[in-house]
């Protein structure tokens, strides 16, 4: 079963209880018409509708609410994602005109109530998706003027990757519980373990919220492979406090089993990357001492290598320097004794301008 179905099935079946629907308004939704709501009277409406090409869909759930001493009511519509839906506005927006179709058409009624549509997304990935259906519809400009007759509809959302976890922490409450549930690392999960016996504590008068909860956290330690068989902690006998007790030890154990895991992980973890530091560190360390004995031992061996060069180079060039100067003196004696330039020239093989600058000397 994919994992987004399982979810879906899990909140369907967590926020088929008033009262846990009752803390989800009061804690997520800042506005005053929560405050005004009879949940005593809430009644549960099961939707399913067959489109045009008979397929069958369903809308997750949706509430009939009266306000307190009154006979306003409204109805509320939570949906469920694990996936993003870019077409979620319309999606919504489809099942409240659904109800409205049916009663208008079955139930025969002349005004058609407030729907309140709540979305709820658990998954990993951020939500993208536009909030407004509006913001689907691509409107030119030169169709502008159409713009007031575009259908306004826009859905509220609860991210529960965008939440505080700070806030959440510190609502001490069951739908919070379960927010953190889903969003919790391995350290955030021992510590969201915890808060179960508090809970147990806080709404030790209401044996039915619990009994919800647990039954919730069991099937969302099964599929999440934590514990593999549930049966012996769901039977309808088993009042929520036992059911707790059996489940409290079970949990215990995981959670040894889970700081165990954590500590072998750390301690592994530690230990390559002391490897790979004290690698690194002798790598530096080597090349360091490495590049000092190359230069050194290429600093001496150039400095050898450049004194031989040069006393060869200089050795040559005295001997040169000698052995031109000596034919220059040959030609001067020559030149003075009467010898022709040519002979002087041949014998001695200095360059004719050499030979101009001598007679030019005398």
């Amino acid at each position: 079963m994919p994992k987004y179905n399982i979810h879906d099935k899990a909140y369907k079946y967590l926020f088929s209880n008033p009262l846990i629907v009752k803390e989800l308004l009061e804690s997520f939704i800042s506005m005053d018409w929560v405050k005004e709501i009879d949940f005593t009277t809430a009644q549960l409406i099961n939707k399913s509708y067959i489109n045009d090409e008979y397929k069958e869909y369903e809308a997750d759930i949706i509430y009939k609410l009266r306000l307190s001493n009154s006979e306003i009511y409204l109805y509320l519509l939570i949906e469920f994602q694990s996936t993003v839906d870019q077409f979620m506005a319309f999606r919504m927006l489809n099942y409240i005109m659904e109800l409205y179709r049916e009663l208008i058409y079955q139930h025969g009624q002349k005004k058609l109530p407030v729907v309140f549509p709540l979305l709820i997304y658990n998954g990993d990935h951020k939500w993208t998706a536009v909030t407004e259906l509006q913001q689907l519809i691509e409107i030119p400009d030169k169709l502008s003027q159409i713009n007031p007759y575009i259908p306004k509809f826009q859905y509220y959302p609860i991210i529960e990757n965008e939440l505080s976890q700070y806030d959440l922490e510190n609502m001490m409450n069951i739908v919070a519980t379960i927010f953190l549930f889903e969003s919790s690392d391995k350290e955030k999960f021992l510590k969201t373990v915890d808060r179960i016996q508090k809970l147990m504590q806080f709404y030790d008068k209401d044996s039915t919220i619990i009994r919800t909860l647990l039954i919730w956290l069991l099937q969302y330690l099964k599929t999440h492979s934590i514990i593999d068989n549930v049966e012996p902690f769901l039977e309808e006998t088993i009042h929520p406090k036992e059911t707790y007790t059996m489940l409290s030890k079970t949990l215990e154990q995981l959670k040894k089993d889970l700081r165990k895991e954590g500590y072998e992980e750390g301690l592994k973890l530690g230990i390559q990357e002391g490897i790979q530091k004290g690698i690194r560190t002798g790598l530096q360390k080597g090349l360091e001492e490495g590049l000092q004995k190359g230069l050194q031992k290429g600093l001496q061996k150039g400095l050898q290598k450049g004194l031989i060069q040069g006393m060869v180079k200089g050795k040559k060039e005295g001997l040169s320097l000698g052995v031109s100067q000596e034919r220059m003196n040959i030609a001067r004696k020559m030149l003075r004794s009467g010898f022709d330039e040519k002979t002087i020239l041949k014998i001695t093989r200095i360059n004719k301008s050499d030979l101009d600058e001598i007679k030019r000397k005398i």
